[in-house]
């Protein structure tokens, strides 16, 4: 194999549960890709058929990689691995992540059908990176449910939750209504519309519109803001955003792939 490190061919999302073993020795043949898996795969890391998803050799890169089927499975091995990555022929071997922690499936449920893809996909946008294009979840009859698919990168903040920025959990875009949810994503409390507690433990009286803490939501005068991008000076009908969201889908340029957060 030609000796490469680098990630080109890894996309931006990552690739979930995998682990990349890249040869790093120029002076010394690598091994094989069965005997690679008999010896480190089978031997060292104790690995059997039924935990791995997929076992692939990359030549232009010069490495493995190794897709688990679970993330405790992924993060078992990784952890494996680096404690013996001092140790003959492991140390051979640049060992990586190609998962991203901060990788998710979001599910969203738009009340209204004909809200366009593209509106929701703005919307997460403000919030997530490398936003996909959605796909429509169907039922066991193959009717479409109502609910979307997107994969996104959610965005690092180090005052959020868990060390990210999460999109609410209920929304509104315009006078339409919608929820969302992922995997591990934190409690969220439809009072206040905050993460990390739920209506039942919310002591706070602030409102979601304004975040004043003197009134609710219903007795707020201030001027409301853009559901697609926060600001005042807009509904969401007249939301820049949106109509970049638009062009990005009719014409594949720039913004395609962030949820029409690039002009």
């Amino acid at each position: 194999m030609v000796l490469n490190t680098s990630t080109r061919s890894v996309p931006g999302i990552g690739l979930a549960n995998t682990i990349r073993f890249a040869w790093k020795e120029k002076e010394l043949e690598p091994l094989g890709r069965e005997t690679f898996g008999r010896i480190i795969l089978m031997g060292i890391l104790k690995l059997t058929v039924k935990d791995v998803f997929c076992f692939q050799g990359n030549s232009l890169e010069g490495a493995y990689n190794v897709a688990l089927y679970t993330e405790e499975k992924h993060d078992d091995i990784l952890r494996r691995a680096r404690a013996v990555g001092g140790e003959r022929p492991m140390s051979h071997y640049e060992i990586t992540s190609l998962a991203k922690n901060n990788f998710r499936v979001v599910t969203v449920n738009i009340y209204n059908p004909y809200v366009k893809d593209e509106e929701v996909r703005a919307f997460l946008g403000r919030y997530m990176d490398n936003v996909s294009s959605a796909r429509h979840l169907k039922d066991s009859l193959g009717f479409w449910n109502g609910r979307r698919g997107f994969q996104a990168l959610l965005r690092e903040d180090p005052k959020g939750h868990g060390g990210y920025l999460h999109p609410p959990a209920m929304f509104s875009l315009g006078a339409d209504r919608g929820t969302l949810f992922y995997a591990r994503q934190p409690p969220f409390c439809r009072r206040c519309m905050a993460y990390g507690h739920i209506f039942a433990s919310c002591s706070t009286r602030k409102c979601r519109f304004c975040g004043s803490e003197e009134h609710e939501a219903k007795d707020c005068d201030k001027p409301k803001a853009c559901h697609g991008c926060g600001s005042s000076a807009h509904l969401w009908r007249g939301c820049p955003a949106r109509q970049r969201s638009y062009a990005s889908a009719a014409g594949g340029g720039a913004g395609a792939g962030d949820g029409g957060r690039r002009g």
